[in-house]
C-alpha cells in the first residue's frame, strides 16, 4: 500500500496509508525532542497497533518514521 502526506508543518508531519486504517505522525514537542506515533486501527487486514517513541532530533524522527510506513504498508 501506499502512503500519503497529509500534514507538513515546521514542527508537525502526517501521512495516512491509501486504505485509511494506519497513520503514521512526527511532531516536536515542548522540551524540542520529537515524538514520532503510529496508531494502527483494530479494522487493519494485521490488526490494531500502537507505537509511541521519542528520539532527540527531527532528522532521527523522520527516519524512524519511513522505517514505520515501510514496516506497515500493509
Amino acid at each position: 500500500m501506499t502512503w500519503e502526506r497529509t500534514r507538513e508543518t515546521d514542527e508537525r508531519t502526517e501521512w495516512e496509508r491509501d486504505d485509511g486504517y494506519a497513520r503514521v505522525a512526527l511532531r516536536e514537542t515542548a522540551t524540542g525532542e520529537w515524538a514520532v506515533m503510529l496508531d494502527r486501527l483494530e479494522q487493519a487486514p494485521e490488526g490494531e497497533a500502537y507505537r509511541h517513541e521519542t528520539v532527540a532530533d527531527r532528522e532521527e524522527a523522520a527516519e524512524m518514521a519511513e522505517a514505520w510506513r515501510r514496516a506497515n504498508d500493509g
